[in-house]
């Protein structure tokens, strides 16, 4: 029997299969496994600690300041502008004299109605006595009872003429005295309807004043939300007018009436000017309608979507590097953190960042702690 010879080729090609062989046991692990079948290599992320906070749910609009006194002043007699004290933009303290109208006709009346006065109370003075007289000269039958009566007639006439001439005094003298337009509140004038020489007829506007201090904000809220308002909630406003400037103030009244074209409700806040503000203004508000004292909350990055619900990652208890989906509800959303009303404890682990890319069971690397 013949023996196949081998030749160096031979040789050398089987050499290279025996070393390709001693390589893939090598990459072989102790249970027979190659390296494509082991464990996928751990997801790196950021962890945070559910915590205790307490929480608030607001209710946020947009609506404007207004002055809680603006009135418009206007002429209560017929005169003529004879002086303007005040101009725009310039402030007014309440009892200010703001505009002198003419009084010549009024203090004429005034003289006419108290010379009238002074005139009938010496006739009603010398009736008095006359009466007096003729009742005496009535008790001896003396004095006809016409003549009497006559007497006592013209007496009450001219206490009756001197009553009506004491009420044209007083027309005239409060006539005089509306002659000056006076302030009724402390402010600033918004605007100077008249000019010295204009003629002032009865309700024509003069003066505009407004009051910068004590303001009122009004603000829309949805219909759909009104069973959340009620006065007396905390509220927290800010204007674009005066950046970074917030003011704490309480709901005072609310309008009880919807509006017609944009089915909102207006919440009344009353408040003092705390210096920049303005009449007029936008402003908005958060309102406070809820608080929930250790409500847990964990970072807003925590939360994913998955077909089981809204889920965190909680991280195993025996401080292992595996995660465990769990389904929770989800709250109120505040600072960067979300509230977890149900599915979850204080003080534990759950992933933040990297949270997106994990499923229940999924190892992690923990890069870093969050909030």
């Amino acid at each position: 029997m013949s023996r196949r010879r081998t030749t160096p080729l031979r040789a050398l090609w089987q050499s290279f299969l025996l070393l390709g062989l001693l390589t893939l046991l090598s990459a072989c692990g102790d249970d027979g496994q190659t390296g494509l079948e082991n464990q996928a290599a751990a997801i790196a992320v950021e962890t945070a600690t559910a915590r205790e906070q307490d929480v608030q749910t607001r209710l946020h609009a947009v609506g404007r300041l207004v002055s809680k006194n603006a009135p418009v002043l206007a002429s209560e007699i017929n005169a003529r502008v004879v002086e303007v004290l005040v101009d725009e933009g310039e402030p007014v303290a309440q009892g200010q004299v703001l505009v002198r109208l003419d009084t010549t006709t009024f203090e004429l009346a005034r003289q006419e109605a108290k010379a009238a006065i002074d005139q009938l109370a010496v006739a009603i003075a010398n009736e008095e006595r006359r009466v007096k007289r003729y009742r005496d000269l009535k008790t001896t039958n003396a004095m006809p009872q016409e003549r009497l009566d006559d007497a006592e007639a013209k007496l009450a006439s001219d206490r009756a003429a001197k009553v009506a001439a004491e009420a044209r005094l007083s027309i005239a003298e409060d006539r005089l005295a509306k002659a000056q337009l006076v302030s009724p509140v402390s402010g600033v004038v918004e605007r100077r309807h008249v000019s010295v020489g204009d003629y002032a007829r009865v309700a024509d506007p003069l003066i505009s004043v407004t009051d910068v201090t004590h303001l009122r904000a009004e603000l829309p809220f949805p219909e759909t939300v009104a069973h959340l308002l009620r006065p007396g909630q905390a509220i927290e406003l800010e204007s674009p007018i005066a950046p970074g400037l917030k003011l704490e103030a309480v709901v005072g009244q609310i309008r009880p009436q919807v509006g017609r074209m944009n089915r909102s409700l207006v919440v009344i806040a009353d408040l003092t000017n705390p210096g920049p503000w303005r009449p007029e203004a936008t402003v908005t508000v958060d309102v406070v309608v809820d608080s929930r004292p250790g409500a847990v909350v964990v970072p807003v990055g925590s939360l994913v979507e998955r077909p089981a619900g809204t889920v965190v990652y909680v991280l195993d208890a025996g401080g292992g590097d595996v995660v465990r989906e769990r389904v929770v509800q989800p709250g109120e959303r505040q600072n960067g953190l979300i509230e977890i009303v149900a599915g979850l404890e204080p003080g534990q682990t759950v992933v933040g960042d990297g949270a997106y890319y994990l499923s229940d069971g999924a190892r992690i690397q923990v890069r870093g702690s969050g909030q």
